[in-house]
């Protein structure tokens, strides 16, 4: 596996790691073994490990005397933690956006949101969280705050576990809703209706989690059914 040469190899692990744990690629509770993973990478053990560690300290692995190193379960309170902490964030963001008018950056968040819609027709949930992400970063930028999307992207680590086990329940249309009234909003410069719908759109996972927590519970920790009630 070929990486970019300008960021070190700890880092490149970690992003890997990282990206397949929240992408559902790597599922909770499968061991992480140091070594197929630095073969698999292309990389020596310590990298692999430093990077673990890193992942240990965001709750994203177990590290387990006997089992090793495993993904970790979702967490209730890890998965709340983030989604309160990107509301507050992404709230203030679409405020500030409605504010604002920039026709080249709300022509590339409603580019992202028609991209959204193909693929729900190819059935390419890759390529619909790759859309959503590049429309919320959009926001920042149009708020003029490019900067906060990297302390969003971190706070919601958890929560995108979910996010991707939500739209394997089927949730996909709606959000692109969603994104059209955020959008229609913002272009308006309605700062209110703005907040409200993007508040209900974060907020759509949470009200499900119940339901998630039982279809998928083998994903979440042990307690994960009784405190979603």
């Amino acid at each position: 596996m070929t990486r970019d040469t300008k960021i070190s190899a700890a880092e490149h692990c970690y992003r890997t790691l990282s990206r397949k744990i929240i992408g559902l690629e790597l599922k909770p509770n499968e061991p992480i073994g140091e070594h197929a993973m630095a073969e698999l990478l292309g990389v020596s053990r310590t990298p692999v490990r430093e990077a673990l560690s890193r992942l240990s300290a965001e709750g994203l692995v177990d590290i387990r005397s006997r089992a090793g190193v495993v993904v970790a379960p979702i967490r209730m309170d890890a998965v709340r933690t983030a989604q309160f902490v990107r509301e507050q964030l992404e709230l203030a963001i679409v405020a500030e956006a409605a504010r604002q008018s920039n026709r080249r950056i709300l022509l590339g968040i409603r580019q992202a949101i028609e991209e959204q819609e193909l693929a729900i027709q190819e059935d390419n949930s890759d390529l619909f969280f790759e859309c959503d992400e590049r429309m919320h970063a959009l926001y920042c930028s149009l708020a003029g705050r490019d900067g906060v999307w990297g302390f969003i992207s971190d706070a919601k680590k958890h929560m995108d576990r979910v996010r991707r086990l939500s739209v394997q329940a089927g949730q996909l249309d709606q959000l692109v809703r969603d994104h059209q009234e955020v959008l229609d909003a913002v272009t308006t410069g309605d700062v209110n209706r703005a907040q409200e719908v993007m508040k209900l759109h974060l907020r759509r996972v949470m009200i499900d989690l119940s339901e998630l927590s039982r279809r998928f519970s083998s994903f979440f920790a042990p307690e994960a059914a009784q405190a979603a009630d």
